[in-house]
């Protein structure tokens, strides 16, 4: 197959604007998947690039099994907000529980869903994500000072000219195509936003015992001591730690994600 030919492959794997849906709540609109499976439903929180399309592969594997309900939120950075913005887009599924899992960003906001509607979580998924801003802010990516002054779409064109020097592979494939208009620049840049302001989420009311922590040995925008700062704050939870996967293991190791998943879903 020619390089052209696999592009176009994976762009049919993961294209799925057909599929997307919205709600309005509060005022803002949700754009969401869902699959509508016969399992036990499982909401899906992509991280600062990435729409709800980024999880492409657990919905082809699994969306009949489980109830994937793939979400890309609006451009807001508190994370407070968000979480009552999802619990939202819940009643308008009319879903009163449900497993969340939240990967970077996604991951990190997920946290406060957990303590402003803990009894609305059945499992809680903190995939490749941090607990404060302060542990990332070594990475020149993650500079307040540059986040706060550069416009969105700037933003945007830097990300894209950044991953456009990438040697060829899938996940270059669908990062350019997210940052050459898919995903909207303001919401990029309110992503960003959110992660250099990121504060340690207090206390949640969900049991540890429904909690798992997912990350990758070789990720390479969590750091080794924000990766184990996660699992320290949830010390009694269970981690899971993939050997290889980087940032994006629903892409890149998808079928090792797809059973730390699914061997924790209720029945």
């Amino acid at each position: 197959m020619s390089s052209a030919a696999s592009a176009d492959a994976h762009a049919r794997a993961w294209h799925l604007q057909s599929s997307i849906r919205t709600a309005e709540v509060a005022g803002q609109v949700w754009p969401y998947i869902d699959t509508q499976g016969d399992g036990p439903t499982l909401v899906m929180l992509p991280g600062s690039v990435g729409t709800c399309e980024m999880f492409f592969k657990q919905i082809a594997a699994l969306g009949r099994a489980l109830r994937i309900v793939s979400v890309s939120y609006p451009a807001v950075a508190d994370p407070q907000h968000l979480a009552d913005g999802l619990a939202g887009l819940l009643d308008h599924l009319r879903l009163s529980r449900a497993s969340i899992l939240g990967s970077s960003f996604g991951g990190y906001w997920a946290q406060y869903f957990g303590l402003r509607h803990a009894g609305r979580v059945e499992t809680l998924f903190l995939g490749n994500t941090f607990i404060t801003a302060e542990e990332l802010f070594s990475n020149p990516l993650f500079n307040p000072d540059w986040i706060r002054g550069t416009s969105p779409a700037d933003m945007q064109k830097f990300w894209r000219d950044r991953v456009a020097q990438a040697p060829e592979s899938e996940l270059k494939a669908i990062q350019l195509d997210m940052l050459s208009g898919r995903q909207d620049a303001h919401n990029l840049k309110s992503r960003f936003v959110g992660v250099i302001e990121a504060r340690a989420c207090p206390p949640i009311a969900v049991p540890a015992d429904d909690i798992v922590v997912i990350d990758c040995a070789d990720d390479p925008i969590i750091p080794p001591a924000s990766r184990q700062a996660v699992a320290d704050h949830y010390a009694n939870a269970e981690r899971v730690t993939l050997p290889f996967g980087g940032h994006y293991p629903h892409i890149l190791n998808a079928d090792a994600y797809n059973t730390a998943i699914t061997r924790r879903l209720p029945r």
